[in-house]
């Protein structure tokens, strides 16, 4: 019985890690790379509080994440502004580029 039990929790845990990812990232291009494609979305994403002296690498991640929530294949980046000395944000704008 307890075969089953394990069997059927694993089951479970596994599709719910497969239902919770999504496509690739999207790319990161210029803007001549997305001149026929459909804007989705401003995205912004933050390396939160505290001392991260890679906060441009989390920043990003974290826009890149929002992008593709939206169904963005490409992504063109705005700005990477510092807040602070440790601390900053990046911005891009979002397209769907598979027509």
């Amino acid at each position: 019985m307890s075969k089953i039990l394990y069997s059927i929790s694993l089951s479970f845990l596994l599709a719910s890690f497969w239902s919770g990812t999504s496509q690739a990232a999207p790319d990161e291009v210029s803007p001549q790379a997305v001149a026929q494609c459909h804007f989705l979305a401003n995205v912004r994403g933050d390396s939160g509080y505290g001392k991260n002296f890679g906060w441009q690498a989390i920043a990003r991640k974290r826009a890149l994440k929002k992008a593709e929530k939206t169904g963005a294949t490409h992504i063109v980046w705005q700005d990477m502004r510092p807040i602070g000395a440790f601390n900053g944000e990046a911005t891009g704008r979002a397209y769907d580029c598979k027509s």
